[in-house]
């Protein structure tokens, strides 16, 4: 700190003599104000004309090229694994519930954990745990705080239905491959696999069983080739269509 007034100290007599120089300057010649003084835009409070539209975000030094934003190794990895944490102690926390076995059956999906609204004070600390049950045909909500299971619920599949899980898809693809292939389609076993969940062709619901759309295709941007409907709840192929090249 010491340093830092003594140099201060150097500087503010200086600044005082210079701006006295230009005064008496000014006041010796008046005749002899700049010749082209700068020109502030009408109407704006600070003068301020610079364009900045070819500037970016976060400020970069002019013509600097190969810019790359940093950020903190292993954040998103610390965040993804404290996410599976917390939603694996959830679901020890619901299966230990025989209210909760009992509503999921034997066969049921892995479930997507829904948090509370950070807005929601009411609901603070609770949270909600979705399966689809496929030997029941329902949507399964489990609602639970860090402790205990506060509520669980049952809804009609064709009223609503979880996303499909990748452990689903890879179920549904097994089944779509088996059963083209036991018509002599050895196509499809060059072929590669996408699904999601299917919905009624006419309506706003959803299909009273477990439906999942299979379709084969050559590249990810390539057309389908072979498509099935796979119901999961009873694992068969309800319809299925070739595709004419």
């Amino acid at each position: 700190m010491r340093s830092n007034r003594a140099t201060w100290r150097r500087l503010i007599p200086a600044a005082i003599l210079s701006a006295a120089a230009g005064l008496v300057a000014w006041a010796d010649g008046p005749d002899q104000a700049p010749a082209n003084p700068p020109h502030f835009e009408e109407g704006h409070p600070t003068g301020h004309v610079h364009d900045h539209a070819n500037q970016t975000w976060p400020p970069q030094p002019r013509g600097i090229s190969n810019a790359v934003t940093l950020s903190s190794p292993g954040v998103a990895e610390r965040i993804a694994e404290q996410s599976q944490r917390q939603k694996a102690e959830r679901e020890r926390i619901a299966m230990a519930q025989p209210g909760v076995r009992k509503a999921l059956g034997r066969r049921y999906t892995s479930p997507y954990l829904v948090e509370p609204d950070v807005k929601d004070v009411a609901g603070a600390g609770t949270a909600q745990l979705v399966y689809f049950s496929h030997e029941r045909n329902a949507t399964v909500e489990v609602t639970l705080d860090n402790k205990r299971v506060l509520g669980v619920r049952e809804i009609a599949a064709t009223d609503y239905q979880p996303d499909v899980t990748d452990d689903e898809i890879t179920e549904a693809e097994g089944i779509a491959r088996a059963y083209f292939s036991d018509r002599g389609k050895v196509r499809v076993a060059a072929l590669r696999a996408y699904g999601i969940l299917a919905y009624p062709p006419q309506g706003k619901s959803f299909y009273p069983v477990r439906v999942i759309y299979v379709s084969f295709h050559e590249a990810d941007d390539a057309p389908p080739e072979f498509s099935a409907w796979v119901d999961l709840s009873n694992r068969r192929v309800l319809r299925s269509r070739e595709e004419q090249s």
